[in-house]
Parts: C-alpha cells; structure tokens; sequence
C-alpha cells in the first residue's frame, strides 16, 4: 500500500475514533496524533484543537497538569511547523521558542531538542548561520547525550546542510553520509530521501551533475511513494536545477513548472520564490523578457515576504541582468546594490568564522563530556581496587592526575589556536567599505577601465585574506606581496598621493622565514589613514625587513603627519570612531608569543624633525625567525 494512502487511512480511523470519545484527555492525544498522520495543511486545524482543550484544562487546574502542558507544547510546535511550511517565519518562531520553554520547564529534553532544530533553521532562514549553528549544536548536544539515533540523525544532516551553505563541502558530505547511515539503520524512509537530496546538493556545490542528479532522482522516488508534495516539489526543484546546470533548458523547465504548480496549490512560498527565479533564470537567456521579469518580480516579493537572505540575493541578480538587458540602468544599479548587500550579509567572514569556532567548541565540549564519564567510571574501578590493593589505587589515581594535566595542557593549546584564528580574520570593515564606494565611483563616473581594475586588484586582495587567516604562517615572500596589494589598492584609492617602497637586506631569505600573516598591513594601513592621507605633498611609505640575530625586524615608516596631529584633526571634525586595528594586533603578538613561546613584540616611535615637530611615524616589529 503507498505511504500516502496508508497515512490517509490512519487519519480516517483516527477521525472515527474522535467522533466517540468524549474525554478531553483522550481526545488531545487522538489530536496529536493526528498532527502527525495528516497532510502540512490540516496541521493547524488539529493543532488548535489541542491548544483550546489544554488551556482550558490548565485554568480549570485539572491535574495531571504536566500531561496538559506536553499537549500545550506540541500543538505550539505544530503550529509552528504549519507556518514555518507557508514561508511565514515569524510566527512560527515565536510558536516554537513558546514550545521550547514549555518542554524545557517539564524537563522533556528530547522534545526540547527537537525545538531547538527548528528555531535554528528560521535564523538560518533569516541570514544569521552564527546563531542557527549555536542552536544546532545545542541540539546535536542534547540528542547525544540522550542517545535519541533519530534526533542525532536529522542534526547531522542539518549541521551538513549549513556547511553546504558555506561551501565547505567536505564537512557537509561527511554530516550527510553520518546521518544517512542512521535514517538506513533505524528503516526511515523520509530522512533517507532527505539525506539523499543533500548529498547531491552537497555533489552538485562540487558541480558533479551527474552524481548530483543520481541523489536527486532517489530522493524524488522515496518522496513520491510517500505521497509529501512539499518534499517532491523541492526534489523536483533541485532536479531542475541540475538540468539547467548542463544547458538542458527544456528538461528543466518541466521539472520547475511540475514543482512551482505544487507550491501554488499548496501556497508554499519558499519554494515558489526560488522556483521561480530559476524560470526567470531560464527564460532571459531565451530572450522571453517579459516572462523573465514576471517571475523575477514574483521571486524578490517573496523573498521579502519569508524574509529568506539567499533568494533576496539570487531574484535581485536575475532582475539586475533583466535591467541592464533593457536598458534601465537604474533599475540595474538597485538591484545590483541590493544584490550586494545580501550577498555580504551572507558571506562574510563573521559566519565563516563562527561556524569554525562553534565546531571547535562542540568538539571541544564532547571531549569534555566523555572526560567526566571516564573519570566517573574510573573513580568507580578505583573504589573497587582499593579494597584488593592500595598499592595500585595509588598507581592509578597518579595516573588519573597526569591524564587529566595532560588533557587541560591540550585544553589550553586549544583555546589559544581557536583565539588566533578569529583575531586573524578580522580586517578593518572601514578599508572594505572604502574600497566598495571607490569602485562605486568609478561605476558611477563611466570609468570602466579604472572600475575592473580596482575590482580585479580587490577580488584578489579579499581571496588572499581569506587563504591566509586559516593559516598559522606563512613566508615571508608571501607578506610582502599580499602588502604590495594592498598598497597599490590604496595608492588608487588616494589617486597616488604616496609613494611606499617594500625592501628587504640582503642577509634576509624571504622564501624561507616565516611570519604571521596579514601582521603588518593594519601598521601601513594607520600610516596611510592617520598621517600620509593629511599631507599636501608626496608622502612615503617605506617597509623595510632585515635580520637581528635570531629575529627579523621590520621597519614601517612614514613622513605623515604624525599621532598626535592626526588625533587634533579628529577631535576637531568630530570623529569618535576608535580603530581596533591596533588592540587586535597586541592581542595577536601576545596569543602568538605564548603559543610559540617566543617573543612577538612591536613598539610606535613618534619622530620629530632637528626643531622638535612631528615628521613622522616609525614601528619597529620583531618577530623570531623560526615559528
């Protein structure tokens, strides 16, 4: 017997069953069962039910209130599910953290769990994938700890799918593969299809079509059995993506069209709106602008509807295209703005490093974890022991001291390589946001050459930043020319009002030293911004590198106008903005200097001229040579 018709059956009995009884308490659980045997859109009726019947129990103070309060707790989840299924993300928040609290109060971890999983995937919705990770490792947490394989599947599979959306997508596939092994062994058809479609999704971020389409064609056959329209139309969705991935338009066309008249009949928002810019997608390269701009449209209004940051940023794309293909350059210069500011939104470093930093932390935490039950056991065996021998007992507990010192002393080392890693990926917002307005103005003034240039030189510099910080070092050929980036980027954006010069000595084997990297472009950054920037004349910037026993020494310098007269004008333009350029470099030489355990260390020298005024800025850093 198909799924669908099987479940349709369960409903009918469980409606005949309703009719009889008469008992509220029978009839909130025949109700939640029902929640869970019907269709997305009879959840809220069912759901509603319950809530009526168990506020009214719970005011009546009808006893046992617990029972009252779980039935109170699911039908807030239903009804959280219902409108999470209808693109309406803000009501179904507050329905599941209402929930969240309910099972939280009871102690009902698992069903707190499942909450958990459901609040991440709406701040994941909504562009935050720093918060959404946090709550599904508290998820994963709690499904481990409770042993609960079904929960512990669903959470892998969802950590994988934001790894995914990261692009990481060797961790994504090994999530998916994890989760797809549990949904196999506990025979549970729905998370096999699910775990099936995002395991081509994770093929097809590789641009393996064919792998991709394999996965997704079994994944459409389970969902089909099933008979659940929102799952076919998003495996059909994901099919016709691929199609359109290999230039076969016709092919994908059939599968969007089959998959956007299920989300009209269903009003599923969410995949309507990323349906459809992929249609739209499809009929610009055909010429059909018309059609290409309906869909569009439709596309970017509901993106705005469900508050989704990732069709906001693909539906404003394909209308800037649709813009510029019809000469509204206006209307192409608002959807390319748009464009790029979910686009940063999305992909900016912040979330790349929180999803580093929270894996660290749950694996950090799982250690600790299975810490404390082996040495819960083992106090236990020593109890045992001591009553044969106390001669081992001491044996043992000694050897429980170094394990445990051991174990902190790896703790540490840790914490301090995870602290390294989030200072070394942050750059200063204000050169990125500098760089942006000046391509803008190149946009702006017709000046195309100029405008590809700067972008070109940019997109490099960023691509860079992004290698290094997952590096601990790097040579120091390689520092130097990620510096002479950056300063041809500056001597562009400052329409060459400084000259700078990057020499080494002769004793100095830059393709063998090694740095920290990105450690001196904040310095040559302040020189340009609070000296070389306020000269009428040419200023200078040079960077010098030379070998002082076992260090290497390197000079930034500059004929700027130094600190203090860089500070006055501040004050008196009413700047307040303070740079943390120069607190996150000391935190780093610190963090460095103590996991090295070797000095890391950079000192400031105001110069001044033979009359005693200010002619300048020197910083001398020191680094050891072996790191």
């Amino acid at each position: 017997m198909p799924e669908k018709l099987w479940a349709t059956k369960v409903e009918d009995s469980l409606l005949n069953q309703l009719k009889w009884e008469k008992g509220d308490t029978a009839r909130i659980k025949i109700l939640i069962e029902l929640g869970d045997a019907c269709d997305v859109d009879n959840i809220l009726t069912y759901a509603q039910q319950v809530m009526k019947l168990c506020d009214k129990a719970i005011a009546e103070k009808h006893q046992p209130e617990s029972f009252y309060l779980s039935g109170r707790g699911s039908a807030l989840n239903g009804i959280g599910y219902y409108y999470s299924h209808k693109g309406e993300t803000e009501t179904a928040f507050q329905n599941y953290n209402a929930a969240l609290k309910i099972f939280e109060r009871l102690g009902d971890r698992k069903a707190a769990a499942y909450q958990l999983n459901n609040i991440a995937f709406i701040y994941i919705n909504r562009g935050d994938v720093a918060t959404g990770l946090e709550y599904q490792y508290r998820n994963l947490k709690v499904q481990e700890e409770i042993r609960d394989t079904l929960g512990i599947a669903y959470s892998l599979n969802n950590i994988g799918h934001l790894f995914a959306d990261q692009h990481d997508f060797g961790n994504a596939m090994e999530h998916f593969r994890r989760s797809l092994g549990m949904f196999v062994a506990i025979h549970n058809k729905k998370g096999i299809a699910m775990a099936y479609e995002n395991i081509g999704a994770a093929y097809s971020g590789q641009a393996n079509r064919q792998q991709a389409l394999a996965y997704y064609r079994k994944c459409l056959e389970i969902y089909e059995e099933l008979g659940d329209d929102f799952y076919i139309a998003t495996a059909l969705g994901s099919c016709g993506y691929e199609y359109a991935k290999i230039d076969s338009q016709d092919r994908a066309l059939s599968y969007f069209y089959r998959a956007i008249a299920i989300a009209d009949k269903k009003h599923i928002k969410t995949i309507k709106s990323y349906i459809s810019t992929s249609i739209a997608r499809i009929l610009l390269k055909r010429g059909n602008i018309d059609s290409a701009t309906y869909y569009a449209t439709m596309a970017l209004t509901l993106g705005k509807e469900i508050g989704n940051l990732y069709e906001l940023q693909k539906s404003s794309g394909v209308l800037k295209d649709i813009y510029f293909a019809t000469g509204n350059y206006k209307g192409a210069y608002e959807m390319q703005d748009l464009e790029l500011k979910v686009r940063d939104s999305l992909r900016n470093e912040t979330n790349r490093k929180a999803v580093i930093a929270k894996k660290l932390q749950y694996e950090y935490d799982k250690k600790e974890l299975q810490l404390k039950l082996d040495n819960k056991k083992k106090i236990w065996e020593k109890n045992i022991l001591i009553y044969s021998s106390l001669c081992l007992a001491m044996v043992i507990c000694i050897a429980s001291l170094l394990y445990t010192r051991q174990n902190k002393l790896k703790t540490t080392v840790a914490r301090i390589e995870l602290e390294q890693q989030q200072y070394r990926a942050q750059m200063n917002p204000h050169f990125i946001f500098n760089c942006l307005n000046s391509i803008q103005h190149y946009i702006v003034h017709n000046d195309v050459m100029s405008a590809n240039k700067y972008l070109s030189e940019f997109a490099s510099l960023m691509r860079t930043t992004m290698e290094y910080n997952q590096l601990q070092a790097i040579v120091l050929q390689q520092e130097i020319a990620y510096l002479n980036s950056y300063l041809t980027l500056e001597q562009m954006r400052f329409e060459n009002k400084f000259t700078y010069e990057i020499s080494c000595s002769a004793d100095v084997a830059t393709f063998d030293v090694q740095v920290l990297p990105t450690i001196i472009q904040p310095f040559a950054e302040n020189a340009i911004v609070h000296g070389l920037c306020y000269l009428e004349n040419q200023g200078r910037l040079s960077v010098y590198f030379e070998k002082e026993g076992n260090y290497i020494v390197c000079k930034i310098e500059d004929n700027g106008i130094g600190r203090k007269a860089s500070q006055e004008i501040k004050s008196r333009s009413g700047k307040t903005h303070v740079s943390q350029g120069m607190e996150l470099v000391k935190k780093r030489l610190a963090l460095a200097s103590k996991l090295h355990k070797k000095s890391f260390s950079a000192e400031i020298i105001d110069k001044t001229d033979a009359d005693g005024r200010a002619s300048g800025t020197l910083v001398v850093l020191k680094f050891p040579l072996e790191v």
